[in-house]
């Protein structure tokens, strides 16, 4: 007997069988909900509501809502989801530049938690179209670790089937055919993901992934309407070719400059320039920032409240999309934080203050600070968000530290990424994220990970150049410094 499931809002209609888990169902089907956790059933991010019918393995709560990874499927079913429309960040700076053949190609920079791509025209280096989405790996957890950790588990299909059928998305919403070639820049985890390579060896030490050079491969192989996939060569096991191409599209690798390059994620990927030569350092921040493991948490995506201030005594909010507040991601949980520092409901621990003398404790019940009536920052949210900063710190202390470098001699900070486009800067330093001495030095530069990946579709130099940079990169290996320990402790506090 057929069984059915009607998925609201948009009324589609999907064909089951019982006994299946629902969150499995949805995301063979296209429908991909955050699960941060892995469908181990912890971390709620996928939850949804239940219109109509029954299943087992959950309870549904007073408004019908349970964990999808953990639903059996009794029968038919009516569910409402939210929407989950991708956010990818895709704006950034391009140096006029004219390439050496006819035609189109695509660039594509796959993130843990979103992709971004665009279409660039090759006699003319124009950017012709841009698109985003989110990752569909999300449905295997959060960060690359869980990723690697499903992979192992037998997942491995599921994980490089995914994100094919998403880029090919991606490559039909561009609207191009007779796509040359498709350059691809990804973290170590991601690109071994994409062509079905075990990435095992990323997740334990001595964290030596499979491949770091480029790799080319025919888009049939990979069954991508495209001529030729190349994916752009890597430093390391966690400074992967994101991060090659966005030193190469800022050019710290050229001179004799003082520079930081900092992404902003799940992995804080720094690099430092100095006399010439580069240092990299990778640190493990978690997903709080991208909203993973924040209660109320959510990724760049409509509803998500990117920014929070205090206008005219009371506190105000602005959505992705200018929607109605669904919950809260990076940018906006930097302003949250900041903002309650500065009124004193938060004190240098990381703690409530209940005595505050601020108009903003009406805000304050239990542990939870409400935002809207449904959307809060819990005690444990700050928690989690003192690691994460601190991590970052840390690493870009360390890093200057074992380098023999001030933070004072630093002449320019490159915030990259998503996160690091769109968080208000003097926040980030105010809670600690970045240092304070390099606020008015620290400029951000958008997807870089796009930008270098045009620069090497368009001229085969810049192909040669992060080479170089791949092979001429120094690894800090921030796990066996002292130096980083102390320094992630110290973090910890708000200042």
């Amino acid at each position: 007997m057929k069984n059915y499931i009607t998925v609201l809002p948009e009324n589609r209609v999907i064909e089951v069988a019982r006994g299946e888990i629902l969150l499995d169902v949805l995301a063979q089907n296209g429908i991909f909900l955050p699960a941060a956790c892995a469908g181990k059933g912890t971390c709620g991010k996928c939850r949804v509501r239940l219109i109509r019918g029954e299943v087992t393995g959950v309870c549904p709560d007073a408004n019908g809502c349970f964990l999808s990874c953990h639903a059996v499927i009794k029968g038919d079913l009516t569910i409402e989801i939210g929407a989950q429309e991708g956010m990818g960040l895709n704006t950034f700076d391009t140096t006029e530049m004219i390439g050496d053949t006819e035609g189109t190609g695509v660039i594509l920079d796959i993130g843990t938690t979103t992709l971004a791509a665009a279409s660039v025209d090759l006699a003319t280096g124009a950017i012709v179209r841009r698109c985003s989405s989110l990752n569909p790996q999300g449905v295997c957890g959060a960060d690359v670790l869980t990723r690697i950790k499903a992979y192992i588990e037998g997942r491995g299909e599921l994980l490089q089937r995914l994100i094919l059928e998403q880029t090919k998305e991606l490559l039909l919403e561009l609207g191009v055919t007779d796509i040359k070639e498709l350059t691809i820049a990804a973290n170590t985890t991601m690109l071994h993901l994409f062509l079905g390579v075990d990435p095992a060896t990323i997740g334990v030490y001595p964290f030596t992934p499979v491949f770091t050079d480029e790799q080319c491969r025919s888009g049939g192989a990979l069954g991508l309407p495209v001529g030729t996939v190349r994916l752009l060569p890597s430093v390391g096991a966690y400074i992967g070719s994101d991060i090659t191409a966005g030193v190469l599209s800022v050019g710290m690798h050229r001179g004799t400059r003082t520079e930081l390059f900092v992404d902003v994620g799940t992995n804080g990927e720094i690099v430092l320039s100095h006399r010439g030569r580069l240092y990299a350092a990778s640190t493990a921040a978690g997903p709080a920032l991208e909203g993973a493991c924040i209660e109320c948490g959510m990724g760049g995506i409509a509803g998500a409240i990117d920014h929070v201030a205090l206008k005219s005594g009371r506190i105000t909010i602005s959505t992705v999309g200018s929607v109605s507040a669904r919950g809260i991601c990076g940018s906006g949980l930097i302003d949250l934080i900041a903002l309650l520092l500065r009124e004193g409901l938060i004190d240098e621990t990381g703690a409530w203050d209940t005595e505050a003398d601020s108009f903003a404790i009406q805000y304050l019940r239990g542990d939870r600070f409400y935002l809207t009536e449904e959307i809060y920052l819990s005690q444990a949210d700050i928690r989690q968000f003192q690691l994460a900063k601190s991590a970052i710190a840390a690493g870009i202390g360390t890093l200057l530290s074992e380098c023999d470098v001030t933070v004072n001699a630093v002449e320019t900070l490159y915030l990259a990424g998503g996160i690091g486009y769109y968080m208000d800067i003097r926040n980030a330093a105010e809670v600690g994220l970045l240092p304070r001495a390099l606020t008015e030095k620290t400029r951000s530069v958008g997807n870089t990970a796009l930008a270098g990946a045009r620069l090497c579709l368009l001229d085969a130099r810049m192909r040669e150049e992060i080479a170089r940079i791949a092979r001429g990169t120094t690894i800090t290996e921030l796990s066996f410094s002292d130096v980083f320990q102390d320094a992630y402790v110290e973090n910890m506090m708000f200042s």
